[in-house]
């Protein structure tokens, strides 16, 4: 099963939400999505990270380069 990480905005900090749940607190998005990567590295083969845009959609920032479901970037 891949395991996807959601860098969000969250109660007024950036946090990481994996299985609908949120941890970590983060000054910015690009901390947030610094984390993300190692969980998702450290998550094994097909693990992604998505982060929230300026208009709330989801863009891929990191795909695990060892499944077989990897995005391409």
């Amino acid at each position: 099963m891949t395991t996807e990480f959601y860098v969000v905005r969250h109660h007024g900090a950036w946090r990481i939400r994996v299985n609908g749940k949120h941890h970590g607190e983060y000054g910015s998005r690009v901390s947030a999505i610094n984390a993300a990567v190692t969980e998702a590295q450290s998550a094994g083969p097909g693990a992604k990270v998505f982060s929230t845009g300026i208009i709330s959609q989801f863009s891929a920032e990191w795909p695990s380069k060892d499944g077989a479901n990897s995005l391409p970037l």
